[in-house]
């Protein structure tokens, strides 16, 4: 039996566990509140709610008027029944967004200008609905906000929103009593078709014409379908073509006008298509062709790099085209200091000599700091930015890093190589991580004595296991098999850059050859 002390003592032990527990159990739901709240996800739960509440009145404000003449009831069912709808497609579409694009969700602006988007579409087939226009034009808000989330995010999100939109405009279509169920849904498939073909069309945009070329497609769709559609409910030709044409036409003008809306869209939405990359890789643009004059070794080495890394990124299906133009400005941070770098050195002059390796390495580094400074200066498109930033990762300047070393040890102290590395940040996109390699790569072939393919091979290899050992593709969704392919694609272009050549005779033996053979002519 236990006496009492012990009794009050294995008492006290077990209501110090429970005090523990409870307090650990506090301070785990503490720490998940708080990541609740800086996630971004109260303010975007209170932006959907507002979003909400703004659609079901802008589609219920006429119908709740006419419901207030007498009995309230018929009026507040109606503005209940919308709401509860716009709410469920709602929450849908922010599960989708959190699933798809968390960035909307954390970055409050990009969710601000989404939903007003949305906001503003929605208003647009309230007010064909009231002018009592063909049903089959809704296609026309629904397919801007297609090409504007394929431009924006990618094609997967604009298919989600695209179909969030198109449930509302059939919902908004349920004011006009002329139009039955089956032309509704005729409409949503013949929107769905259409807006589906665009997207799946827009992959990137090259050129000046492509989104007018798929408006067109896709509008030769959305006719087809109003024509299958109009077959199976039985309607005359002469209505059933004339709704087709007002499909068609809404669609094509789409084209036509989110081709001037173009450039707006890029800087509301802080994109950059295919053609304004291809735009900024003309050598005669004002920073490249300064780099050009003043540092000819540096420009040479990013066209190269271009060719490499826009290779090796569309053996991944990556975008090619934005590491070649990224590749082209991640080192204008060089036109600073640009003789303090070996490859727009004169012969037998190097510019570290009479510096210490602490001075060199600031150098070295400051180039970064002075690319990003240019950039902005020269209003490049963010997009570009994080190439001159990531180009070297967190590496470490190993050459001055050694000489360091060496200077260091005859006094016998140690130098930490984080004195050495680069500020960053890490690459944090497969296309930065791209330019990063082919970076590295490039240059260490450059400085072998004789490149042959398997030597080649192994300083690609090497390169590339070093940085990954050295954690610099963590931030990015770079997997092995990636890696392995862009090796593959490296070493490829770069044997094809240093293949070999024939070794022609001197001038000297080839006119002594020559006279040879006229005086062997001669003699017969």
């Amino acid at each position: 039996m236990l006496t009492k002390k012990e009794k009050m003592k294995s008492s006290g032990k077990k209501k110090g566990k429970r005090i523990d527990s409870r307090r650990a159990i506090e301070s785990d739901m503490a720490a998940r509140r708080q990541r609740f709240y800086d996630s971004g996800a109260p303010a975007s739960i209170l932006m959907l709610i507002l979003f909400i509440v703004l659609a079901t009145i802008i589609l219920t404000l006429n119908l709740s008027i006419q419901g207030t003449s007498g009995n309230i009831w018929p009026g507040f069912k109606t503005l209940l029944v919308y709401g509860a709808i716009m709410m469920f497609l709602s929450i849908g579409m922010g599960l989708y967004v959190a699933a798809h694009q968390l960035r909307i969700i954390q970055n409050h602006l990009r969710g601000s200008v989404l939903l007003a988007c949305l906001l503003i579409m929605i208003v647009l087939v309230r007010l064909g609905v009231r002018q009592d226009w063909s049903a089959y034009l809704i296609v026309v808000p629904v397919m801007i906000t297609a090409i504007m989330m394929t431009i924006a995010y990618s094609q997967r999100f604009a298919l989600g929103l695209s179909a969030f939109l198109g449930m509302v405009s059939v919902l908004a279509l349920a004011e006009n009593e002329t139009i039955t169920f089956q032309e509704g849904m005729g409409a949503l498939l013949a929107t769905g078709s259409g807006t589906g073909i665009a997207i799946l069309m827009l992959r990137e945009i090259r050129t000046r014409t492509k989104l007018i070329e798929v408006c067109c497609v896709a509008g030769i769709v959305v006719f087809a379908m109003t024509i299958v559609l109009g077959l199976w409910q039985n309607k005359e030709w002469q209505p059933l073509l004339q709704t087709g044409a007002w499909g068609a036409g809404g669609t094509i003008a789409v084209g036509f006008v989110m081709q001037g809306l173009l450039p707006l869209i890029e800087r509301v939405f802080r994109v950059c298509t295919n053609m304004t990359l291809l735009d900024y890789s003309g050598a005669t643009r004002p920073l490249l062709r300064r780099l050009a004059v003043e540092a000819p070794g540096t420009f040479n080495h990013s066209w190269q790099i271009g060719m490499l890394s826009e290779a090796a990124a569309e053996a991944i299906g990556a975008n090619g085209l934005l590491c070649r133009v990224g590749s082209y400005y991640h080192d204008v941070g060089k036109l600073i200091k640009p003789r303090y770098f070996v490859e727009n050195q004169a012969e037998n002059v190097n510019q570290h000599k009479e510096l210490s390796p602490t001075m060199s390495r600031m150098i070295i580094i400051g180039h970064v700091k002075d690319g990003l400074e240019l950039l902005r200066e020269y209003k490049i498109p963010k997009v570009l930015h994080q190439f001159t930033a990531t180009h070297h990762g967190t590496t470490v300047v190993v050459y001055f890093y050694h000489e360091a070393t060496k200077k260091e040890s005859e006094d016998g102290r140690a130098v930490p190589d984080t004195e050495f590395r680069y500020p960053g940040p890490k690459p944090k996109t497969k296309e930065s991580a791209i330019v990063m390699l082919a970076d590295a790569v490039e240059g260490a072939s450059r400085a072998m004595q004789e490149p042959t393919p398997s030597r080649i091979e192994n300083v690609v290899t090497n390169m590339a296991m070093v940085r990954l050992q050295d954690g610099q593709f963590d931030e990015c969704d770079l997997t092995m098999r990636e890696l392995h392919q862009i090796e593959e694609s490296l070493v490829k272009s770069l044997c094809g850059m240093y293949h070999g050549r024939i070794a022609y005779p001197k001038q000297e033996k080839l006119a002594k050859n020559q006279t040879d053979k006229m005086k062997t002519t001669n003699a017969i």
